[in-house]
């Protein structure tokens, strides 16, 4: 468990090297920022779909909505045109393109919001969110399980990106494809800073099912993909099946 080691502590050995070591080689309690919780959830339609490549894209409209699931007094966050660019170019390179009107129709329309997340969010709901399924979990015991159980109690931010079929967007009740939810702890980061990472964590699990939660070091995400700061996309994403186990 990464979170739960007192903030003093790791401020005071982050950048202890052990003698006869480079800084590159080894570093003393490296994971600072922990990791993200990445889980998508597929509708039975959801599952019928062939899930889009680079070469065969899937196209779509949306809207974002920005910080709907809470913001805190003070803390940075990155201008919302920025984060809906920046997620534009990851949706690319898991084969999802923004469509064009008389040349590329959509088929789906993508729902993104974000925020910060108190303890308690939804009540039982927190659970849910990170990914916990009682059928599946209860009486196991797991890396992914402990980290729920850890983050639980936390505050949190949340990002939650939802497909739906395009063309049902007229129906009553339209049809949901899939939804991914990824959380990361909001201790020792602003929204600005947390975001870019959690989103590169999250998006080769866009419309691709996880069976359980992923895991993803928020520390290499951020360091070895993302500048901080500007919203800069780096690097490419391994595929949701290279998670941690």
């Amino acid at each position: 468990m990464h979170c739960a080691r007192p903030v003093l502590v790791l401020l005071g050995v982050a950048a202890f090297v052990l003698p006869g070591t480079s800084g590159a080689e080894f570093v003393l309690f490296r994971n600072i920022w922990g990791d993200a919780i990445v889980n998508t959830d597929m509708t039975p339609a959801g599952r019928a779909l062939t899930p889009p490549t680079v070469e065969q894209p899937a196209y779509f409209v949306g809207t974002s909505l920005g910080p709907k699931l809470g913001s805190i007094p003070g803390d940075e966050e990155p201008p919302v045109k920025e984060v809906n660019a920046f997620v534009t170019k990851l949706l690319a390179k898991q084969g999802y393109l923004a469509a064009q009107p008389g040349v590329h129709e959509p088929t789906l329309f993508l729902v993104m919001q974000w925020g910060y997340m108190k303890p308690g969010y939804d009540g039982s709901d927190r659970l849910w969110f990170l990914g916990y399924n009682d059928y599946r979990d209860s009486g196991s015991h797991s890396r992914e399980l402990e980290t729920i159980v850890e983050y639980a109690p936390l505050t949190l931010y949340g990002i939650i990106v939802t497909a739906f079929d395009y063309g049902s967007l007229r129906a009553p009740r339209p049809t949901i494809y899939w939804q991914t939810r990824i959380a990361l702890p909001t201790d020792g980061k602003t929204m600005a800073a947390a975001l870019p990472a959690m989103f590169i964590a999250g998006a080769p699990a866009f419309g691709r099912e996880t069976r359980k939660p992923i895991l993803r070091d928020a520390d290499t995400l951020r360091e070895g993909h993302v500048k901080l700061g500007d919203l800069k996309f780096l690097d490419v994403l391994p595929a949701a099946g290279d998670a941690k186990p």
